[in-house]
């Protein structure tokens, strides 16, 4: 590229002095001439500088398109690390990747500013020059760099809900219902039968021969039943377990590393 402007810039240099040489011719031979050849003389020189004067504007054209075209492979390089870098610092800290996201979007944005300021400057001198070079220009500033689409993936985190539940007034049993039997002291004849008192036996020993013995017995008269006995407590009564849910907090690019 170098060579290029070089060669361009002695290429104009010659013509310029090509020029210079014709005029000298032309003011010569129009004092020998007549008025006639004279003012077509002038005519042509004056043509000859028009075209000299378009072929350096078409030249400085040129070699600002290649300025530009540095100046945009240079910052699509800038991007490309940029992003490179926006990639290890998004491995590194979720925090780190929004600082970085920010800075490398406003950095985007200013090179795309710069890149379209850029692109109309190199227009509007374009449209300065012949038709040819305004075909050339208009290909050049056409092509653009591919728009960067957002692959957006939902960031979750897990939230714990504790078991719901109430209390309730319990029955707990201290001891359980039981009966009780009644003894009570009798007279118990040999032969089975008992009695209140002594008097009651004697009276059955004479009046029914019965040979036998007594003896002072205790005796099951009755039964007294026992409750069972307990007290009341608060007891917790489960309405719904405890469950995990999953909530999304936001969206991420995962090419870029942008958030929503």
């Amino acid at each position: 590229m170098k060579w290029f402007k070089e060669h361009k810039k002695a290429a104009s240099i010659g013509l310029f002095l090509l020029v210079l040489i014709l005029i000298g011719c032309g003011v010569a031979f129009s004092d020998s001439g007549n008025g006639s050849d004279q003012k077509e003389q002038e005519a042509s020189v004056t043509d000859t500088k028009k075209e000299t004067a378009e072929e350096e504007k078409s030249s400085d054209a040129e070699v600002k398109k290649e300025d530009a075209a540095k100046e945009e492979v240079s910052e699509e390089k800038k991007e490309t690390k940029e992003e490179a870098k926006k990639e290890e610092k998004t491995e590194k800290k979720d925090d780190t990747k929004k600082t970085s996201t920010a800075s490398a979007t406003a950095t985007t944005k200013k090179d795309e500013a710069k890149t379209s300021s850029n692109k109309s400057s190199s227009n509007s001198s374009t449209k300065k020059t012949e038709t040819k070079s305004n075909g050339s220009s208009s290909s050049s500033s056409s092509q653009s760099k591919p728009q960067h689409t957002h692959t957006w993936v939902a960031q979750t985190k897990s939230v714990y809900h504790e078991a719901t539940g109430h209390y309730e007034n319990k029955w707990v049993q201290d001891s359980a219902a039981w009966d009780e039997d009644q003894y009570t002291e009798k007279v118990v004849c040999g032969c089975g039968a008992v009695f209140d008192n002594d008097n009651q036996w004697e009276h059955h020993s004479l009046n029914t021969d019965c040979i036998y013995g007594y003896s002072v017995l205790p005796v099951k008269t009755g039964t007294i039943h026992h409750e069972a006995t307990g007290h009341n407590e608060q007891k917790w009564v489960q309405d719904s377990a405890a469950w995990t849910e999953t909530v999304t907090t936001g969206y991420k690019c995962s090419g870029c590393g942008a958030t929503k």
